[in-house]
């Protein structure tokens, strides 16, 4: 699974090499919520205090990723959520939002409620 990364930056220092990319390679084996492990723990920027929130998003929002989490809070389960990520020759697109140090539980919760498109 080939994995295309961009994210925002954390500091006004990160903005010089705005924006930050990169693609990852894993094994086809490998799950979403182990290759988003992977990814924070060399990708992502870790700040001071060690409470770092993001999401993950691909579409729609895909999981949330804590600093001080061992492992990411997916938010997408059925195979159709997964079909509808932002998947461009065969390499599977994620964007991380950086929301500084508000409680990731909190960020779950707006966003298992969140709606993309009217009911």
């Amino acid at each position: 699974m080939n994995i295309y990364t961009s994210c925002e930056s954390v500091t006004a220092g990160d903005d010089i090499d705005a924006p930050h990319s990169h693609t990852f390679s894993f094994s086809e084996k490998v799950s979403l919520k182990e290759a988003l492990a992977e990814i924070k723990r060399c990708y992502l920027p870790a700040i001071a205090g060690g409470c770092a929130t993001w999401t993950v998003t691909s579409n729609r929002p895909v999981a949330v990723i804590a600093q001080q989490w061992a492992e990411p809070e997916i938010l997408i389960h059925l195979p159709e959520e997964l079909n509808a990520l932002d998947v461009r020759n065969g390499v599977l697109r994620l964007h991380f939002n950086y929301h500084g140090q508000l409680d990731p539980q909190m960020v779950v919760k707006i966003f298992r409620g969140f709606r993309l498109h009217a009911t």
